[in-house]
């Protein structure tokens, strides 16, 4: 997230920045559903569901939609990034990047060495 993304930056900030939020996000580590998260964190079903929604939107967690053998669905919500880097660029505006969990180990690599190319 660069420049024009500063919607996105700000849904991530907000994200982070809200406890509620920031511990659902340790939570999802395996997919679980609302209810699930609801209860392990102590927080109204009502609430967990609009701080997923926030946290989805700032793309750190993923929706995922299973369907049962009795022909039900089932949405789970699992953590979608392993990490967040912020810096500040030369032009005192920020630079959001979210790591995620999709990332193979080389595309990882080839992110840091990209970064790394744009620091020299």
């Amino acid at each position: 997230m660069r420049g024009d993304d500063s919607t996105d930056e700000q849904a991530v900030f907000e994200a982070l920045a809200d406890p509620d939020c920031r511990e659902i996000l340790a939570t999802v580590a395996e997919p679980l559903p609302a209810k699930a998260v609801a209860q392990q964190c102590d927080l109204p079903q009502t609430s967990t569901y609009r701080k997923l929604e926030q946290l989805s939107e700032a793309g750190l967690v993923a929706e995922q939609t299973d369907v049962r053998p009795d022909g039900h669905h089932r949405t789970t919500y699992v953590r979608d990034c392993n990490g967040v880097f912020v810096a500040l660029d030369g032009d005192d505006a920020f630079d959001v990047e979210v790591v995620s969990a999709q990332q193979s180990p080389d595309e990882r690599l080839a992110r840091l060495w990209a970064r790394v190319s744009e620091e020299l």
